[in-house]
């Protein structure tokens, strides 16, 4: 699981870093752009091995958990999806992972591990186009 939480579901903690020529000691991020339970990745360890991500933390009862801001929905099936308030992307590059590769089109991963276009702004209650 991974996040900007220090609580003891998150396995690693991700932070933000400043962009640009800002010099660390003057700035500050006013507002982080990682939730705090951002998402859960599992991999499988035998053929074909597969991984998957899954936006949304989990907590010690392995109950998902998302912000109270967060998009929630229902899909036609009747289970019920969302994304975190910040936002889980994904960009696969064009050519693979190679030296020549160039980067690819940003992606967002839903709870349930749907991918969308990306929405208006990051933290915007309306998803994107399934994809």
């Amino acid at each position: 699981q991974v996040g900007r939480s220090t609580e003891s579901p998150i396995d690693f903690v991700v932070t933000d870093t400043i962009s640009g020529n800002q010099n660390s000691d003057e700035s500050q991020i006013t507002q982080s752009t990682i939730s705090r339970f951002a998402c859960r990745i599992v991999c499988d360890r035998n053929p074909p091995y597969t991984a998957r991500i899954f936006a949304a933390g989990f907590d010690s009862s392995k109950n998902i958990f998302l912000g109270e801001k967060a998009a929630k929905w229902k899909n036609p099936d009747g289970h019920m999806d969302g994304l975190t308030t910040n936002g889980v992307l994904v960009m696969h590059p064009k050519g693979g992972f190679t030296e020549e590769s160039k980067p690819g089109v940003w992606r967002e991963i839903s709870v349930c591990g749907d991918v969308y276009t990306l929405r208006e702004t990051r933290s915007a209650q309306h998803r994107g186009k399934l994809v």
